[in-house]
């Protein structure tokens, strides 16, 4: 992944056989697949730099999963706040981004939050709180995508204004059903919700 505005990375893109392998290691795969495993699962995605960017996305999300464990169980262990912002901090420090960077780190992460949200929002069936929150991260998305512009050059900053206008009109909707919500809990709380 590039990170925009930040140079490219020293080192090639990880192979489909070195994320496999760091699945592995975390104990999301029994054990790493072979070449022509991998190059079957390529051809079935599309190519092996699809199944690149699913795989890192699996990798990203074993990490996840890893870092809740690793810090429930340092909180359970008497760790606080601080031991928390420490662990916490190394998220940006491995991505290899600093300065504008960090702000395509977060735009890329808030995508990561908003995709589920946004696939639990389409048939509508998710209820006002996930509707507000989906519509909040969309926001957040789209201020995260301003904030990563740095320049008038950058030919993204045309796209500034339509996207705080979208940021805005997203957060006026989730204010609006989240203002709706202490009359729905209070009425489901007393029985009277209907259905």
């Amino acid at each position: 992944m590039t990170i925009p505005h930040q140079p490219a990375p020293a080192s090639p893109v990880p192979s489909v056989a070195e994320i496999s392998a760091a699945m592995a290691a975390l104990g999301v795969y029994a054990s790493v697949p072979s070449e022509a495993e991998l190059a079957q699962q390529a051809a079935s995605v599309g190519g092996e730099d699809v199944l690149a960017a699913i795989l890192a996305n699996a990798l990203y999300g074993a990490s996840i999963g890893t870092g809740m464990l690793t810090e429930g169980h340092m909180l359970e262990a008497g760790g606080g706040a601080r031991e928390l912002g420490l662990a916490r901090e190394q998220v940006l420090k491995a991505s290899g981004a600093d300065g504008v960077g960090i702000m395509g780190v977060l735009h890329w992460q808030a995508g990561q939050v908003r995709q589920p949200l946004k696939k639990m929002t389409e048939g509508g069936g998710a209820g006002p709180l996930v509707g507000a929150a989906a519509r909040a991260s969309n926001a957040l998305l789209d201020l995260l995508a301003c904030t990563t512009v740095v320049s008038v050059d950058d030919v993204r900053a045309e796209q500034i204004p339509e996207q705080l206008i979208r940021a805005r009109r997203d957060l006026e909707a989730a204010i609006a059903e989240i203002d709706a919500l202490p009359g729905a809990v209070a009425a489901m709380l007393s029985g009277d919700f209907p259905g």
